[in-house]
């Protein structure tokens, strides 16, 4: 009889311990299962945020104002400007960009700039810019208003930020934002700028 109890008390604690094991194995499946998952979640959803810096040129392309956004009088309209230029950027090189936004001409009795009377506004516009290789970047930017400087070089400056919407190539599904410097020559040739920010790549 002793025998007996012993012998069941033997396989009861066989299969506990058995059922224990199991029981371990599979949770450290289901662990090594959800690790596998997390990783790849984060892997899939991996961001690269890569610095922009970049001076530039733009100047007025040939449609630039021959469109009306708005118009008050032949002193007093909101046209569509169009630049077009290019310039040099970390982590991209040479690329080309085109500017499409509303710009508020204003002239005084003379037909001069009239600042004081809104000259120099600009609506958000749309920005593309075109890296070597074709990839394109897209981005809009706030409005904004030249402010009058006295400088021998230039004759406005102003400020603005770019937001990046994506792109093709490189740059598809790519956000961020980028802080334009701008100033307009006194010589009428067109404007300078800095750029500095950051591009996120998806």
């Amino acid at each position: 009889m002793k025998t007996l109890v012993l012998l069941f008390l033997l396989g009861t604690l066989l299969c506990v311990f058995t059922a224990c094991e199991t029981a371990l194995d599979e949770s450290l499946d289901n662990g090594n299962q959800e690790s596998e998952l997390y990783l790849q979640s984060r892997s899939s959803t991996k961001e690269l945020a890569v610095p922009f810096k970049a001076r530039m040129q733009t100047s007025q392309a040939d449609d630039a104002l021959s469109e009306l956004c708005s118009f008050t009088s032949p002193a007093d309209f909101w046209g569509l400007e169009h630049q077009v230029g290019g310039g040099n950027a970390t982590h991209m090189g040479n690329y080309t960009i085109d500017l499409k936004f509303c710009f508020h001409v204003v002239l005084n009795e003379e037909g001069l700039p009239d600042s004081e009377s809104g000259f120099g506004e600009f609506g958000g516009g749309d920005a593309v810019i075109e890296a070597n290789n074709g990839d394109l970047l897209y981005s809009y930017f706030d409005e904004g208003v030249l402010v009058p400087v006295q400088d021998e070089n230039y004759d406005y400056e102003f400020v603005t930020i770019f937001h990046i919407t994506g792109g093709t190539g490189r740059f598809e599904n790519a956000s961020g934002e980028i802080t334009n410097y701008g100033y307009v020559k006194a010589d009428g040739s067109g404007t300078d700028h800095i750029q500095k920010g950051t591009i996120i790549l998806n």
